[in-house]
């Protein structure tokens, strides 16, 4: 029944391997970028109250940036996901649940320099299970730099470095220019979350969890 909830967690809280801070951000006053994406070949080990290494399950993700000025730009995140539904047993009974997970960060991004951005947010990570499972959630401050570097007109190499308590983010990827007004952006992502609550009344289950998220992101930026 451990494995069983360490995969249903793990395989949910993959959806936040997104990039914080995107390589074609506009801090223009008033410029607005949209991008929309997945993560593919996601894998989660899970290490404290349950352990285990799973293949993850792709989940939907949006990032709304806003320019305030030539140097600053506030940004919105959001993943959501929803697991299938599995049956464990506990006690000889089966018992079916699901898991559910709504991730949000806030950030504000700060241009440095053409080819240097800094960013200082906070993120709310909310998880919820069916009634056998007590939901968790995780909030921490971050702050990070992303560097860029010109492969040629269209291409730009990028790298994301997040820390905060608890919380960190190791990205490297290439943002490829399809237009004036769309980036394709694709990257390998390593996040970890460290003292997660994994609660099961049921089977007595009260400890804390560390994940280890890895997994390529894909993601379609539109300058609205």
């Amino acid at each position: 029944m451990r494995k069983l909830i360490a995969v249903m967690t793990m395989g949910l809280m993959m959806t936040a391997t997104t990039s914080f801070a995107s390589p074609t951000a506009n801090f223009e006053k008033g410029a607005v970028n949209l991008e929309i994406g997945s993560t593919l070949n996601s894998k989660v080990n899970g290490k404290g109250t349950a352990a285990a290494d799973v293949d993850g399950k792709s989940g939907f993700k949006a990032v709304l940036t806003t320019g305030l000025s030539d140097h600053f730009a506030l940004q919105y995140k959001q993943g959501m996901f929803t697991s299938e539904d599995s049956t464990m047993t506990s006690g000889g009974l089966p018992l079916t649940t699901y898991a559910e997970a709504n991730l949000r960060d806030l950030n504000l991004l700060y241009k440095v320099n053409p080819n240097l951005t800094f960013l200082v947010g906070y993120e709310d990570d909310k998880i919820s299970f069916g009634k056998y499972v007590t939901s968790a959630s995780h909030s921490a401050l971050h702050f990070g730099l992303t560097g860029t570097h010109k492969l040629n007109d269209k291409s730009t190499l990028f790298a994301t470095v997040v820390q905060g308590k608890n919380v960190s983010l190791r990205e490297i990827g290439v943002s490829y220019q399809m237009s004036q007004s769309t980036a394709f952006n694709v990257s390998y992502a390593d996040r970890r979350i460290k003292n997660m609550d994994l609660k099961v009344p049921l089977a007595g289950i009260n400890g804390k969890e560390d994940y280890k998220m890895t997994g390529i992101t894909c993601l379609f930026d539109f300058k609205l």
